[in-house]
């Protein structure tokens, strides 16, 4: 499942698992080439649910795996979700939950509760500006949580809802807050800024509140310019990064300077920081896998990855390639959850994709990168090792997705703008990125598989091809 993350592409938007059946006959695949996905299919019971771009703005679509036919479809609504946090379902069983349009024109929306199999409503919350997507919650697979406020007022509440009827489990008022979101499962941003707060939440009550800065100390670090956050209760952490401010920004590009970020591990328990490593870039769910994410459910990593550049880089509106400075340099690292120490580095040299777009991968947990000899090898981002890599090896490339809503945002030059990052389609190429015409299987580690088949999201189409 993808979590949210927020950074690179995002702020130049701003700036304006698997499961498996025996049957006896042999799945021959499906190709929907009207559709134009924006988000990677998931499983809700027996059926394959995805956001789609249609009619100017966002969809649900429910497909049969089998044969690709739609079911059904329904308008939905990005709310008040910043443009930069990619779509995704709310799955509970054979429930799908996501927000439905009230007024595009507020971003007002009603999280609703629909039957994968028929269509059929199954519920609906009172309206409201909700700021995150509706997820299954990490620690109960039979709730949905999001985040928002109802009937105008002017507060944040987390809220806990029953997929099965819609019924409030939970809710927890954050005071003084607007427009606050989510950064990881029980840590939120409250909208406070000048100074800018972090607010945690646990058993259905304010857990602490701190200053950003008391765990992020270089000057204008926040939320605004990027994020990525996990959870770690094995360790009793919450660990990322946010994003620094940008050297300079127009209402065009921005130049971020890569030396100036930092990841830092904090306590679940009080916001203590209890470690920080400046200079790097948290990496996991964006852009690279980390160790023990993959699966079903929101899974916290088992190993850390970060990303440790040098130079600075530049992002152009509308989301293009951003550039890269000369004689920049990226070096990926494993680390230490726990405490931050560094367990293996990798040196990719100029690699500016790094720092937007997962690598080729070739296994769940492996990619391919350049070497300084300019051959490719796999990096196993469990264990740091490498291994060479045939020229004509096919892997699995991801490409970065977007689509237009009918909700505005103002970005942070104050632009109103309609265009939301989505989830990154996954498409075959070889290990030097170059894309592959045909693909007769598809491994289970790209998509959901189902009845023999992985289905995965093309950059223009969804493709169910048998598993491998």
């Amino acid at each position: 499942m993808l979590r949210r993350k927020l950074w690179l592409c995002a702020i130049a938007i701003l700036m304006a698992g698997c499961g498996t059946s025996v049957h006896s006959h042999k799945p021959t695949g499906w190709v929907r080439s009207d559709l134009k996905p924006v988000s990677q299919p998931q499983l809700a019971g027996d059926r394959l649910v995805l956001y789609v771009a249609a009619n100017g703005g966002l969809q649900v679509v429910a497909l049969d795996p089998q044969t690709g036919r739609t079911l059904w479809h329904e308008t939905a609504s990005p709310g008040r979700v910043t443009p930069g946090v990619a779509p995704s379902l709310g799955v509970a069983g054979s429930i799908v939950t996501f927000l439905r349009p009230v007024d595009n024109h507020t971003g007002s929306s009603q999280v609703v509760g629909v039957d994968a199999a028929t269509g059929r409503q199954v519920w609906r919350s009172p309206t409201g500006l909700f700021t995150d997507w509706p997820e299954s919650c990490p620690d109960d697979t039979r709730a949905i949580c999001t985040t928002g406020s109802l009937r105008g007022a002017a507060q944040l509440v987390v809220r806990r809802i029953q997929a099965s009827d819609g019924g409030p489990l939970e809710a927890v008022v954050i005071p003084q807050s607007a427009g606050g979101r989510t950064l990881a499962f029980g840590l939120l941003d409250p909208g406070i800024r000048k100074p800018e707060k972090l607010v945690a939440v646990n058993d259905g009550s304010v857990a602490w509140t701190r200053l950003l800065a008391s765990v992020f100390p270089p000057a204008g670090m926040s939320t605004n310019y990027g994020w990525d956050l996990d959870r770690v209760p094995a360790v009793g952490l919450f660990v990322g990064s946010v994003g620094p401010k940008p050297v300079s920004m127009t209402s065009t590009s921005a130049i971020v300077s890569l030396s100036q970020n930092m990841t830092a591990g904090f306590r679940i328990s009080d916001g203590t920081a209890v470690w920080r490593d400046a200079g790097s870039l948290y990496a996991c769910g964006q852009p690279l896998p980390c160790p023990g994410t993959l699966g079903v459910g929101n899974r916290p990593p088992t190993t850390g990855l970060r990303l440790r550049a040098t130079g600075t880089i530049t992002t152009i509106l509308p989301p293009s390639t951003p550039i890269l400075s000369p004689g920049a340099d990226v070096r990926v690292e494993g680390f230490d959850l726990a405490t931050g120490k560094t367990l293996w580095s990798y040196d990719a040299g100029p690699d500016r994709s790094l720092l937007y777009q997962t690598p080729p991968l070739l296994g769940p947990y492996v990619v391919a990168l350049p070497s300084p000899s300019g051959a490719t090898v796999a990096l196993n981002l469990a264990t740091g090792t490498l291994t060479l890599v045939r020229a004509g090896a096919v892997a699995w490339c991801q490409s970065l997705v977007t689509f237009k809503t009918q909700v505005g945002w103002p970005g942070l030059t104050g632009k109103i703008q309609y265009v939301h990052l989505g989830q990154q389609a996954t498409q075959p190429c070889r290990v030097s990125g170059a894309p592959v015409a045909i693909h007769t299987t598809v491994p289970g580690f790209v998509g959901p598989v189902i009845d023999g088949l992985t289905v995965l999201s093309e950059q223009h189409k969804v493709v169910a091809a048998p598993a491998s």
